[in-house]
């Protein structure tokens, strides 16, 4: 029986990778840093203690370089974010006007820090009520550690075989199969590799798509 479902924020609930792809190509580029194809589709899902890893391995960035790359990207974003908006992925509204009718919970669980989380859902007009709300922030290790989903799910009273997940990238997915919280993977940017989409146990067009895979397990 599904009781919760545990969101991912960027590129599931609302379509912000595109605009997260192009700030942070402006600020890796204005720090002097060749950008490769690859790179933002492996930062995506990442905490920022996790990105700050990730240029350090790769780039052998100082703090101080990661430190003023990413201070220019989040601002970047947010400064497009506030002009223009943030869309709200397909099927969101519907999905949760469901949840909602159905009295099954709703958590984001998100590698972003909670009070930006806020500022998105605000700046997309979404008033839903969340149940709770977990970032990066609010974890020791981020996704793809399994540490966020099951935190969400401890926050929520429930065991992990009463949430499903819905997620769009590797790590996300990995982070709810290192849960062992049963996980729908909606195509975002690109598609993953097979052996991730693997770890999840449902595939759906978009998140309206959602509903029939919960009403298949709780009404069967």
């Amino acid at each position: 029986m599904i009781k919760a479902v545990l969101f991912d924020m960027d590129g599931t609930i609302l379509d912000t990778e595109r605009i997260h792809k192009e700030c942070w190509e402006q600020a890796m580029s204005n720090t002097g840093i060749k950008y490769m194809p690859t790179t933002f589709f492996d930062l995506i899902g990442l905490n920022d203690k996790s990105t700050r890893e990730y240029f350090r391995r790769v780039f052998a960035f100082t703090d101080e370089q990661y430190d003023e790359m990413s201070r220019q990207a989040y601002g970047l974003s947010r400064e497009y974010c506030t002009i223009r908006g943030i869309p709200v992925k397909r099927g969101f509204f519907e999905l949760t006007d469901y949840l909602l009718e159905k009295k099954i919970k709703r958590a984001v669980v998100t590698s972003s820090l909670v009070s930006e989380a806020l500022h998105n859902f605000e700046r997309a007009n979404i008033n839903v009520p969340f149940d709770i709300i977990i970032g990066g922030d609010s974890v020791n290790e981020g996704k793809p550690s399994g540490e966020p989903f099951l935190k969400a799910a401890e926050s929520l009273c429930l065991p992990v075989d009463e949430c499903i997940a819905v997620e769009d990238s590797s790590n996300g997915i990995r982070s709810a199969y290192n849960a062992g919280i049963r996980c729908v993977y909606i195509k975002d940017l690109v598609d993953i590799p097979d052996e991730i989409r693997s770890l999840a146990e449902f595939n759906a067009k978009d998140l309206e798509g959602v509903i029939e895979i919960i009403n298949g397990i709780n009404y069967k």
